[in-house]
């Protein structure tokens, strides 16, 4: 198996429902995005993806994210705001440009969004073939 992997930051807002204390008040991260991907072969050039493209639409997703309080996003609408979910939400972006590039994408076994929140604390979200 084969993993690639790209790195992106992002600065935004949010806050948690229930009984969380403060992090039910708006506050702000600067959160570090990790996206791994795997295949199981190589192309003609001895590459698994064009880390270049990921690199572009990971930098495209997290620019349009950047000062936003994530509250707001659709995908939150019944949703908490957790790093676990903003991994999943950030998934379904990244696939959703791929797939309209026409990016191979049928060739990702496994997908990893990994985001810190701090420079100790993280959370992930796994998409398998």
């Amino acid at each position: 198996m084969y993993r690639v992997g790209v790195k992106g930051s992002f600065q935004a807002r949010h806050f948690l429902h229930g009984d969380f204390g403060a992090e039910t008040v708006p506050h702000s991260h600067k959160y570090t995005v990790d996206w791994m991907l795997c295949t199981e072969t190589l192309d003609e050039n001895g590459f698994s993806l064009d880390i270049a493209m990921l690199e572009e639409v990971l930098e495209i997703v997290l620019r349009d994210l950047d000062d936003r309080l994530l509250n707001d996003l659709e995908f939150f609408e019944n949703r908490q705001v957790s790093v676990e979910n903003t991994a999943a939400f950030l998934d379904e972006m990244l696939f959703g440009i791929l797939e309209e590039r026409e990016f191979p994408v049928s060739e990702v076994i496994e997908c990893e969004i990994r985001i810190w929140e701090s420079d100790t604390a993280w959370a992930s979200f796994v998409r398998r073939a």
